[in-house]
This record gives structure tokens, sequence and C-alpha cells, in this order.
């Protein structure tokens, strides 16, 4: 087996070598031509030598040389969803006209997986952008080209990324509701084995019991990012959480804050004077509701333009970029005011 810290590149040969197949079934996996065409246990293997030996097609150092352009592949969990759509934006504005900007969607649900990174490493890719990759991705994952993370939330060993730092956000959504008297708060999220999404729920609780507030033990976590679902889920749980003494709710994705509100208005919670009411991404839309919600600006787009600046850095350099933060931001407006009975209610709003 050649040792991936080889001084010398591997090749087609070598992968063929490995697994005990010619060059050509290589060539066919690795261009994405191999269905119908070769057995699905040789492209596992196949695959797998590949990330085993570290092989990398040479079509982006001949197509940059010959100033051909190529694309940049990104992988984002919904691409839909107004926040990746939003990140896009900003990546689009970075890259300029340099680079085609593809977009590969999830082979399956509501997330990538192997399979779509798969895809995307066989690609003729000037480079890649994986944003909010799950944990297990990162732990074999091999780049076949220049590859940033975007929204990664924990290590990523070799690679450059860039996240998103929630610290001085959390401490001010923390004190904002305590400062207007909230004690109690519930949080409804998004079930994902992903570092960035669980840390969200942990910093708050943290923030706010620094604060003498608690978060409610009774958190509910969708694994299907939809309003439907925040509605059904907030319907069912918030007798509960009311009997609990819950004045406020937080909401770890817009998407769900905007299925809590239709909930709150089909049942007769007002909001902000029966329940505040916080969401996470301040997408476009939640300046226009009513009421306009309060939001932890997660800054989409210059998470975008940062992940390209970056990405055009390692193309042109070879040398992969320090990785960084930005920081996240809190919205303040009138979805969140004092609760009931703690004096005259003030809603803020900027």
């Amino acid at each position: 087996m050649i040792a991936r810290e080889s001084a010398r590149r591997v090749t087609a040969r070598d992968v063929a070598a490995e697994v005990g197949c010619s060059v050509s079934t290589v060539s066919l996996v690795v261009s994405g031509k191999a269905g119908g065409r070769v057995r699905q246990e040789v492209q596992e293997a196949v695959h797998d030598a590949i990330a085993r030996l570290g092989y990398r097609l040479n079509t982006t150092a001949s197509a940059l040389a010959s100033g051909t352009a190529l694309g940049v592949g990104f992988l984002s969990p919904d691409p839909t969803n107004p926040f990746f759509s939003m990140v896009l934006d900003g990546l689009g504005e970075a890259l300029g006209d340099r680079y085609a900007l593809n977009v590969l969607v999830p082979t399956g649900g509501a997330d990538y997986d192997r399979g779509t990174v798969r895809r995307a490493l066989a690609g003729d890719f000037a480079g890649l952008v994986l944003a909010s990759p799950g944990e297990r991705l990162l732990d074999d994952f091999v780049p076949t080209c220049p590859t940033i993370l975007l929204d990664a939330g924990g290590p990523v060993g070799a690679l450059s990324s860039v996240d998103v730092d929630l610290t001085d956000a959390m401490s001010e959504l923390a004190d904002h509701l305590t400062g207007l008297g909230h004690r109690r708060i519930a949080y409804l999220g998004f079930r994902r084995e992903k570092a960035s999404v669980q840390g969200r729920r942990h910093q708050l609780a943290t923030a706010l019991q620094e604060r003498g507030a608690v978060l409610d033990p009774t958190a509910v976590e969708l694994p299907e990012l939809t309003e439907a679902a925040a509605q059904t889920a907030f319907t069912d749980v918030w007798p509960d959480w009311r009997a609990n003494g819950v004045t406020a709710v937080v909401c770890g994705d817009e998407l769900f804050a905007y299925g809590v509100l239709r909930s709150c208005r089909a049942n007769g919670v007002r909001v902000p004077d029966d329940l505040s009411l916080v969401g996470f991404d301040n997408l476009p839309f939640s300046s226009l509701i009513d009421p306009p919600l309060t939001s932890v600006d997660l800054n989409a787009r210059a998470l975008g333009v940062a992940a390209g600046r970056a990405l055009l850095d390692l193309v042109g350099t070879g040398t992969p970029p320090v990785s960084r933060t930005l920081a996240a931001t809190l919205v303040v407006r009138s979805s969140t005011a004092r609760p009931a009975g703690t004096g005259e209610r003030q809603a803020l709003a900027r």
C-alpha cells in the first residue's frame, strides 16, 4: 500500500493496483460514468482507495495553467433554505466571473452525505466549499482539490474553515431576555450531529444560567427543518411549557420561529404579549412579519464572501489560509418584550 505521505503523486494506476482493477475502471469511477458499467462494490473499493491513498485528479492544475475556467462546487444541507441562498450570494460575489458556481444537491434526504461528497470529489472543480458538514463526514475526508469548510463548528484538522462565533451574541441574547424579566426560556432546535447546531442550545443554556435564568429541560429538537414541523411541535408542547412558567422561546433556526408564530396565531397565543419569540439567521423576511422577529444574525452573506476569498487564496497559493471566525450579532425587534406581570411592557426595536 502506498503511504499518503509519499512525495510522489499518487496516480490512477496506483489506485487500480490497490483495488485490483484496471486503470480504465478507476477513470470511469472518478469521472462519474461508472453507473451500469462498474459493479457497485468495485466503485466503493475505488472510492475507499482514493481516500486512503490521497489520489486526486490533475485537471485542476492543468486547467488553471491553460487559463481554462473551472467551476467551484458548493455543498450545503438544503440549498433551498434561505440562509444558504444568502451564503451563495456572498460566495458568488467573492468568486466573481472567474469561476462558475455549481450547487451539488443532497443525494437523498435533507442533508448531504458521503455519496454527495464523492460526486463532488470526482468532479472537475477548481475548489469546493462544504457548508455545515456533519462530524462523521470529516472523519475520513480527503480533499482532491482546494477545499474550504463553512460553519464546521469544530476541529477541521489541516483544512481551512470559516466559522461563526456565537459567544458575544449569546451573551447579548441572555442579557436581553433576562433584562426584560424572563426567567424560564424554552428552546426549539434542530436534531443534527453537528457541532455548529448543537452548540447553540448549550451556549444559550450557559449564558442564561450565569444570569440567574434557566433553559427549560423539555427542549424540543426536530429531525425535520420545516415550518410545518415546528408548528406541530410547538402546538403539542406549549401547554407544558406554559405550565412550567416559560415566557420566551428561542428557535435554533428562523424557519422554526415562523412555524411557532403560525401556531401562536392559530391557538390565540399573542406574540409578544403572551410569549416572546427569538430566531436564528436573521432572514430578510424576519423584519417584515408581524411582529418583526428578534434574531441572532449569523451574517450568512458575509460568511459566503469570506469562504470565497479563502478559497481563491488557497487556489492561488496552494497554502491553506488561516481559519477565521465571524461574530454573530443580536438584532432586537418587537417579538420580544417584558412578560406579563413584570411591569410596563417595553418592546425594544432597532
